[in-house]
């Protein structure tokens, strides 16, 4: 395999998961303590950017996401004011989320939302 076809498999990946990550929050907006868990996140980031980085031995695929409106997407330019902080993913897990997407939806706690609360160091 070739190093762009691995890097667009994780890259696919990743980007499974954030689907998978933005439909637990859409089914579990109203719930608690997910909607107020998630607005705190939204606070935390300011409307600042996380770089989201899969890695197994080293970095896989990396994109940047902020929260907004209970939405993981793309950051606005003014998101980026400064180096996003990186989280680090591991693709196992990952694999693990995309594989059993309905478990992780049904309960968005067995998610990792750690990034909601990375700082810049």
């Amino acid at each position: 395999m070739s190093k762009c076809a691995k890097t667009d498999t994780y890259t696919s990946l990743l980007e499974q998961y954030l689907e998978i990550c933005n439909r637990a929050m859409q089914e579990n907006r109203d719930r608690f303590p997910y909607s107020q868990i998630w607005q705190a996140g939204e606070q935390a980031l300011s409307g600042r950017a996380v770089e989201l980085a899969v890695v197994d031995d080293q970095p896989k695929a990396q994109k940047c996401v902020t929260l907004h409106s209970n939405q993981i997407d793309g950051p606005e330019p003014e998101d980026m004011r400064d180096d996003p902080p990186v989280m680090r993913l591991s693709a196992s897990y990952l694999e693990e989320v995309v594989a059993h997407p309905e478990k992780y939806i049904e309960n968005p706690s067995l998610i990792d939302w750690d990034w909601l609360q990375l700082r810049k160091s």
